[in-house]
């Protein structure tokens, strides 16, 4: 695996990143959730062979993969890079963490 800074962070990335957009799904339409049985083990796999950078947001996965991203980061945690974003497009500073805080808390961090 091949490793750059991230910008001037002074943290060290894969240059392969874990886009997590579209995980294994089980079900139909907007029933469907992460098929953790089949995504937590890819994303681990992934982290074995050396992708220390996983990033993913909100709304991906029908708004399920932050949950299964949190689950795959057990153990891990310490050792990979985790980006995500915030939706929130308002004026309300409160609610703009409020959102945020959601996202660490399913994503375990």
């Amino acid at each position: 695996m091949r490793y750059t800074e991230l910008g001037n962070t002074g943290l060290t990335v894969s240059r392969l990143g874990f886009g997590s957009m579209r995980l294994p799904m089980i079900g139909e339409g907007s029933e469907a959730v992460v098929n953790d049985e089949l995504a937590v083990p890819m994303i681990r796999r992934g982290f074995e062979l050396g992708i220390n950078y996983i990033d993913t947001a909100v709304m991906y996965c029908n708004h399920d993969g932050q949950r299964a991203e949190g689950k795959a980061l057990k153990g891990w945690r310490d050792k990979v890079i985790v980006s995500t974003k915030n939706h929130y497009t308002g004026e309300d500073e409160d609610e703009w963490w409020e959102h945020l805080e959601n996202s660490l808390r399913l994503l375990d961090v």
